[in-house]
């Protein structure tokens, strides 16, 4: 049953044409900005240079948004369009369904998430050792972890958009939440908060702790990559925790 749960969210997720052009708008985005912007930190690099980090970090900047805006449509449009109760009916198990959304979404953000991680970081080595700064390989210690790990940020942002679908139901209202707990908050908020506070922002939100996995230089004031995406991975479990919980006991 949940084989064929899962191939329902998925006929329901390809025959949109729309989902597929801004997944693919996505991936665009991760490789394209993050090429300029590796580019431009090659350029003024100084002293220790993270050339995986570099390559990676500023396209997803724009790709996070994206990959979650569509997370939340694929709970929220259901809701839109009144084909929830379509779906109800065809899996009436709540668990299911939404472990089927979850599973299919999940699975989906991870495989494009990849393909733009490895393509972004690839071109961005290239642009970066055409700047004169120096370049990573895969082969070098932490750099395929801080490459594969990104795409897993990807689907764990891309889950954070289907929960926060599902607990707020208005496409609207949860692509703001979204923006404000990917964006907002970690990268505008420590220039406007306190310095203590604006530090604890940048080594505990959730995001900001997550993206340590893209990284291959230490520092020693933020948690580590396994830690920091366990954060972020454990934030995203909770939110998901609320949705399903919501989801059991709302009217449709």
């Amino acid at each position: 049953m949940m084989a064929r749960a899962f191939r329902c969210e998925w006929t329901k997720f390809r025959t949109v044409p729309s989902n597929l052009v801004t997944l693919t708008a996505a991936v665009v985005l991760m490789v394209g900005p993050g090429a300029l912007t590796a580019y431009r930190a090659a350029e003024g690099h100084q002293g220790v240079f993270d050339a995986a980090n570099a390559s990676l970090y500023g396209g997803f900047l724009f790709a996070q948004m994206v990959v979650g805006s569509l997370g939340v449509l694929v709970a929220s449009s259901e809701y839109a369009t009144g084909m929830i109760r379509t779906s109800l009916t065809a899996v009436p198990r709540r668990a299911r369904l939404l472990a089927a959304k979850v599973m299919m979404f999940g699975a989906v953000a991870l495989a494009a998430g990849q393909v733009a991680s490895f393509a972004s970081f690839l071109l961005g080595q290239v642009v970066i050792g055409a700047a004169g700064a120096p370049t990573a390989s895969l082969g070098q210690p932490g750099v395929l972890r801080a490459v594969a790990g990104m795409g897993v940020v990807w689907a764990l942002v891309g889950l954070v958009g289907v929960a926060l679908g599902f607990l707020l139901r208005e496409t609207m209202i949860a692509t703001t939440v979204l923006v404000a707990i990917n964006f907002i908050i970690p990268i505008i908020g420590p220039r406007l908060l306190p310095e203590a506070v604006g530090e604890t922002v940048m080594t505990y939100w959730p995001i900001a702790a997550g993206l340590r996995v893209a990284t291959t230089v230490a520092d020693p004031a933020r948690l580590g990559p396994w830690a920091g995406l366990g954060l972020l991975a454990a934030f995203t479990a909770l939110l998901l925790a609320a949705a399903f919980a919501a989801f059991r006991t709302r009217d449709a």
